[in-house]
């Protein structure tokens, strides 16, 4: 690696194992400063993948003021996955949060030293792995509907209604409607803990995250499922690809309504974190 320009900060985008950078090209990569190139800094059997930068855009204050402006911030945020995916496709990675930064050599060795063992046991733990993304949405009114053709008990308070007198009648399809949606609910729980339940067995991980808000989706069916899966590339992720397509298939067969939608393959984002105080922050 070339010596530190001046007063340079240290960007840092991933580790990987030391071997691997020693037999694998990264290639010529222009860095998140882009002045400057993508680097190599190894210790202690890791190599990080850095980038110098100017204090003048990456320093504390002047980097919270830049992450403000949106133009800035897409493209460099945009840069860092781009690499992020570069990187996973060759090597074994522990992906950094965008703006992992150290203010020099000292504190990266630092940091590498105390997490050194944790760091290679995460880094055995997703070799040859990749994550992937399940979202499912669903569009309440055309479930709503499904679920109210198909549900027995439902056509039966509907009947038991029609029978009582008018004064009872609001009461009753007050609290019929309150039914129609718990039952609406008991389904699409149903629903994404089947498929779910499947996919689990495929994985070697899994975590279930918050559904998005429609107003962060920018969608009219809204998100009933949001989970992130870690598999063994190969087999295993042909095989989860087509159990989801076959939920889909037979959702749009019975007209329910649901949208099954995978992405991958990512970094392992949500299975390759460790404990360090400066993931996705800066350390300067």
């Amino acid at each position: 690696m070339a010596e530190l320009e001046n007063n340079d900060l240290i960007y840092v985008y991933a580790f990987l194992p030391e071997k691997e950078a020693t037999t694998k090209n990264l290639g010529d990569i222009q860095g998140i400063d882009p002045e400057k190139h993508v680097e190599l800094f190894t210790s202690n059997e890791l190599t990080a993948v850095i980038c110098r930068v100017s204090p003048e855009d990456f320093a504390e204050e002047n980097f919270k003021r830049n992450v403000e402006d949106m133009k800035w911030l897409q493209q460099r945020a945009f840069h860092h996955h781009e690499l992020m995916n570069t990187l996973h496709d060759t090597f074994t990675i522990i992906p950094l949060k965008f703006g992992t930064i150290f203010e020099n050599e000292d504190r990266l060795i630092e940091m590498v030293t105390q997490y050194n063992e944790e760091m290679k046991e995460i880094l055995s733990q997703v070799k040859g792995k990749e994550e992937w993304n399940l979202k499912i949405f669903a569009d309440h009114k055309v479930f709503s509907e499904k679920v109210i053709t198909d549900n027995a008990d439902i056509e039966a308070k509907k009947q038991e209604i029609s029978e009582m007198s008018k004064g009872k009648q609001f009461f009753a399809r007050k609290k019929l409607d309150q039914f129609i949606e718990d039952q609406i609910q008991v389904e699409i729980e149903k629903k994404c803990s089947g498929i779910h339940d499947q996919l689990v067995k495929l994985s070697q991980n899994a975590e279930v995250k918050k559904n998005w808000d429609q107003k962060v989706t920018g969608r009219e069916d809204a998100m009933a499922w949001n989970c992130v899966y870690l598999l063994q590339s190969g087999e295993n992720v042909e095989t989860f690809n087509q159990i989801i397509q076959g939920y889909q298939d037979r959702s749009d067969e019975e007209k329910e309504g649901l949208r099954f939608e995978s992405t991958g393959p990512w970094p392992a984002y949500h299975f390759a974190n460790f404990k360090s105080p400066v993931s996705g922050t800066s350390e300067q």
